[in-house]
C-alpha cells in the first residue's frame, strides 16, 4: 500500500491502493453472490513519543462489493459517496473500485497546527461481521476471512498559511 497524504482545502486528504486484496477464494465467493466488505481504519496522531502522542482521529470507513448473479453485474459502495452504488459488468473495474481510494477527506485543515507533524496510519481488513453466519459455515474451508494489511504510516507536516 502506497499512502499519499496531501492538503486539498478545506481538507487533509489521503489516497492509496490496497495491493492483492482479492485472492482466488475471495473472488469465487464474490462471484457466487457473497457480499464482501473491506474496513479501512484511519488514525491521525500528532507526532511524538508513542506513549504521549495525542490522537486526533480514529475512524473506520467501509467499501462493499456484491455481485448480482442474475444480471451478471457488480455493485460497489464506497465511503466517498455513500449515497450511490457504482455498477459494472467487468470484474477488473469492480476490483479497482474496491482497492483504490482517491482523495478521501480525513480532517479539516483548520484543525491542524502550522509546522506540526502528524502521523497518518491506514490499515485495511476484510470485515468478518458482514458475512452471513450461514455462509461462514458453508465456506468454512475458504481462507476468505484472512485478509488484513499491516498498518501503513505517512508523516505530514502542516505548512503555515500565507
Amino acid at each position: 500500500m502506497n499512502l499519499k497524504v496531501y492538503p486539498d482545502p478545506p481538507s487533509l486528504k489521503i489516497s492509496f491502493r490496497i495491493d492483492n486484496c482479492f485472492n482466488e477464494d475471495m473472488e469465487q465467493a464474490v462471484q457466487s453472490g457473497v457480499p464482501t466488505t473491506f474496513r479501512i481504519h484511519l488514525v491521525v496522531d500528532k507526532a511524538g513519543l508513542p506513549w504521549i502522542r495525542e490522537r486526533l482521529l480514529q475512524a473506520t470507513v467501509e467499501r462493499t462489493i456484491r455481485y448480482d448473479t442474475l444480471h451478471e453485474q457488480y455493485f460497489v459502495s464506497r465511503a466517498e459517496d455513500p449515497s450511490s452504488w457504482l455498477s459494472t459488468k467487468r470484474w477488473e473495474e469492480a476490483k479497482a473500485w474496491m482497492s483504490e481510494v482517491r482523495g478521501l477527506p480525513v480532517m479539516a485543515l483548520w484543525r491542524l497546527v502550522p509546522d506540526q507533524t502528524y502521523l497518518i496510519q491506514v490499515k485495511a481488513e476484510l470485515s468478518k461481521a458482514q458475512v452471513p453466519s450461514i455462509l461462514r459455515y458453508i465456506f468454512f474451508f475458504v481462507s476468505l476471512w484472512d485478509f488484513e494489511t499491516p498498518w501503513v504510516t505517512a508523516a505530514y507536516t502542516h505548512a503555515p498559511t500565507r
